[in-house]
């Protein structure tokens, strides 16, 4: 490949330069994709001088091809897919190179795959909310009132528990921001919810007491390693016949609200959605379901005679 005149930054250089900007703006979760994105795409490269304005359209055609080769999942190749791209992005924005005539992400589709449904029946968190753990059972006991609370608290995420503090609470009002989305969150307390927080009341400032101990990302990921652990053993010991997840508890919230008939905008605002969008891609299942449900009462006096 004919190299260009221009210093623009070092394909490996940058990456680096901009895991470092989204960790020192506490963005944790994204420093952590475009660190895999960027190991994957030297390793795809086979050299480390590339220059970030020698990325073409065809280098970028290879790379999904690549990632795909190694089995990964369309979702996830969609993911490195555009941490690249906006990676790349940021270098044009500051002004580190000029994209050539054609650049180098023209063209690039990402189609969202669709995931396996992850809601339970809400049968099932009332059998969870049911059980009475023994002391030695301790690790099971922490991690299904984790799961309870983040139901009963509009399906909040595991990691927005996690950063809950004592300030959160005003009244019976808790507000916070999510962590992924900053969008800023509003529920009352409940007195289930309450009673919850009691059971873990501690000296720290957060509501849970082990954020604390976290202190970095990695300790955080491998607490939620351990909390997923948790789950599946609960899956085991009351016979479920899939396994309970971190996602769970935040999907059957939005599957329950929605087979209630909660407006997708209430549903979309309480999960501290930034789209109704993102939203719909949550309950895609859930209308099929209740279209399915709709049909057989429709049909349901003619397939009886059918059946005869």
């Amino acid at each position: 490949m004919k190299r260009n005149k221009t210093k623009s930054p070092l394909v490996a250089d940058y990456i680096s330069r901009r895991i470092q900007e989204k960790r020192r703006l506490g963005k944790q979760s994204t420093a952590e994709l475009y660190r895999a994105a960027g190991n994957h795409f030297l390793q795809f490269l086979d050299r480390k001088d590339y220059r970030m304005e020698e990325i073409t359209p065809t280098m970028v055609a290879d790379f999904g091809a690549y990632l795909k080769s190694m089995g990964l999942r369309t979702n996830s190749v969609n993911s490195y897919l555009s941490c690249l791209r906006a990676i790349y992005n940021a270098a044009v924005r500051s002004g580190l190179m000029v994209p050539a005539n054609q650049p180098s992400f023209n063209g690039l589709k990402l189609k969202r795959e669709e995931t396996s449904k992850r809601a339970i029946p809400l049968r099932w968190v009332e059998q969870l909310a049911r059980v009475r753990w023994r002391g030695e059972e301790s690790h099971l006991e922490w991690a299904a009132d984790v799961a309870l609370f983040c139901f009963m608290a509009c399906g909040m995420s595991f990691v927005d528990v996690l950063h809950l503090k004592k300030e959160n609470i005003v009244g019976d009002i808790l507000t916070y921001h999510r962590h992924k989305t900053g969008i800023t969150i509003s529920i009352r307390l409940t007195p289930g919810m309450k009673r919850i927080l009691n059971k873990y009341e501690n000296p720290s400032p957060y509501l849970f007491p082990w954020m604390e101990k976290m202190g970095s990302h990695s300790k955080y990921k491998h607490l939620l390693h351990r909390y997923n652990l948790a789950l599946q053993e609960i899956s085991w010991r009351l016979h479920l016949p899939v396994k309970l997840s971190s996602y769970v508890f935040r999907h059957t919230w939005a599957s329950v609200a929605f087979q209630r008939h909660i407006p997708i905008s209430i549903i979309g605002k309480a999960l501290g959605h930034t789209s109704e969008k993102t939203t719909r891609i949550y309950l895609e299942q859930l209308d099929r379901l209740e279209q399915d449900k709709a049909n057989q009462k429709v049909i349901d006096s003619v397939e009886k005679l059918v059946l005869k």
